[in-house]
């Protein structure tokens, strides 16, 4: 759907440009895949594993949640720190303890 691959896109961007106006941000940028299978690839470096988790706790984060609920087949999700790579659980985690803590 066009009409929704366009809307990830814009959702993306926006948070894209918020996000590297954060402390700690090294760079968020966003890659399309054209053709049939119209595939997005959005990435964010951080300096600190802390300054990532920080963002992930964060209302604008949520918007990068959403544009992952519009996909038409689930995303691949993964996180580098160092030679570890975790997927979205890391984000559950993230969130569920923010929760717990009262910082959300």
């Amino acid at each position: 759907m066009p009409d929704k691959h366009l809307a990830v896109i814009e959702i993306l961007m926006s948070v894209a440009t918020m996000t590297r106006l954060k402390h700690g941000c090294m760079g968020s940028d966003i890659y399309e895949q054209s053709g049939d299978r119209q595939k997005i690839l959005y990435m964010e470096k951080w300096q600190s594993k802390e300054d990532m988790h920080r963002h992930i706790r964060s209302d604008l984060y949520l918007r990068v949640l959403n544009a992952i609920e519009l996909a038409n087949e689930p995303p691949e999700i993964c996180f580098h720190e160092g030679s570890e790579t975790t997927g979205i659980e890391l984000i559950e985690a993230i969130r569920i303890e923010s929760k717990v803590k009262g910082d959300m």
